[in-house]
């Protein structure tokens, strides 16, 4: 079987001086909210490999899955990559849909979606089911998922500046760079799952 690293193309970016280009950067969402689960240290390690792949790559513009509601959930002001576009002078872009958003996309958390099928799973349903299995959790989620990247898509298109950084979720980072790649936009991978 063949690396999955290998299914995102790598770019040599001098080479490539008007092309759209999105470097792909996966990795734990606490990272970009400083969860307090991680030490100061790693925060440290996560936002240095994120500035000097900013710079290596002269990024025009950071981006992430994240949104304005989310942060005001952790009672933040701004994300880390926020923090870093700002100290950098440079574009940032938040592409996650809020709420509103995900529900009028049909965009479920993995929560929602187990949620939803308990209550028709009660007997005073009238719309009774039987339970989901693991497999029918998974397939609504990755479905989520693939709906969730595809507004990613839109937002960076209409964002419009390139070369772009994004950080997303490891579980998106191959996913997301094949949309990219069938959508005519050239990819990076810098990290499927950046940890410390």
């Amino acid at each position: 079987m063949a690396d999955p690293v290998l299914l995102c193309i790598r770019l040599n970016i001098d080479r490539c001086p008007v092309s759209r280009i999105v470097l792909i950067l996966g990795t734990d969402h606490r990272f970009q909210m400083r969860s307090p689960e991680f030490t100061t240290a790693q925060h440290q390690r996560f936002a240095a490999f994120v500035l000097a792949t900013a710079k290596d790559y002269d990024v025009a513009a950071l981006a992430e899955e994240n949104d304005p509601e989310a942060l005001a959930e952790k009672d933040l002001v701004e994300s880390t990559i926020q923090f870093i576009a700002r100290e950098l002078g440079i574009k940032h872009c938040h592409c996650d849909p809020d709420t509103r958003t995900r529900a009028a996309l049909g965009i479920r958390q993995e929560g929602q979606i187990r949620l939803s099928h308990y209550y028709l799973q009660q007997p005073t349903n009238s719309r009774h089911r039987k339970p989901l299995t693991e497999e029918e959790v998974q397939q609504r989620m990755d479905e989520s998922d693939r709906k969730r990247e595809h507004y990613w898509l839109s937002k960076l298109v209409e964002f419009n500046t390139w070369p772009v950084l994004f950080v997303c979720g490891a579980e998106h980072s191959l996913p997301f760079c094949d949309l990219l790649q069938k959508n005519s936009l050239d990819t990076v991978l810098v990290a499927y799952d950046w940890s410390t």
